[in-house]
């Protein structure tokens, strides 16, 4: 038996791994995200007092649940305050992806396992465990356009966000497959099918 694909997603920030990752789930994909989890994590009562103890009520909204704009702004672009904020959130994002990712290759009505987590290869939690890394490339203007539209985000923030990752090129230079996503969903989708084909039912059917 053919063991299942495990696809790792990275790109630049706002590059639209979500719309790549949701191509793949309407073929059959089980879709990992790890900002689901990430937002999960951030409802975890730990978790919150750990926040307040760092960062103070600031960072909190009227209910008392973590704001994450709020957050963000206070730490990126501060590299102490980031890798605060990463030591309280990542060993329990990572554990959560983990049991998401094993429930997924279990899964008989799974036939691939997705991986959209942002900081994949930066927090080399994952090395190993991905069979194909795809690379999903935007240009910047294109990538502004969409954090602004999606995200509320303004001007710059996708290049001061992207600066505590990886280079793009050096992510690309790492992948497996480009997908380009700087046209329209339907030429993004093409590329998804030529993918799904060439890695998952080939694979399946045994072919190389």
């Amino acid at each position: 038996m053919t063991a299942k694909p495990v696809i790792a997603l990275v790109g630049g920030v706002a590059s639209g791994k979500s719309a790549v990752a949701r191509a793949f789930t309407r073929r059959g994909a089980v879709v990992v995200d790890a900002d689901v989890e990430g937002h999960a994590v951030l409802l975890d009562p730990a978790v919150k007092q750990e926040i307040r103890d760092a960062f103070g009520a600031g960072v909190f909204d009227e209910k008392g649940e973590v704001d994450r704009q709020k957050l963000g702004a206070l730490v990126f672009g501060d590299a102490a305050k980031l890798a605060t904020l990463n030591a309280i959130t990542h060993p329990r994002i990572r554990k959560n992806t983990q049991a998401k990712i094993e429930a997924g290759l279990v899964n008989p009505d799974a036939k691939a396992v997705v991986l959209d987590i942002s900081l994949l290869l930066e927090s080399g939690a994952y090395e190993g465990k991905f069979s194909l890394l795809v690379f999903v490339e935007a240009d910047e203007a294109s990538r502004e356009k969409r954090a602004a539209n999606t995200r509320g985000w303004g001007q710059g923030e996708v290049a001061r966000r992207q600066a505590n990752q990886l280079s793009l090129d050096e992510k690309q230079r790492r992948a497996d497959v480009v997908i380009h996503n700087n046209g329209t969903l339907e030429e993004l989708d093409r590329q998804v099918e030529e993918v799904w084909h060439t890695y998952v039912e080939r694979s399946a059917a045994g072919g190389h």
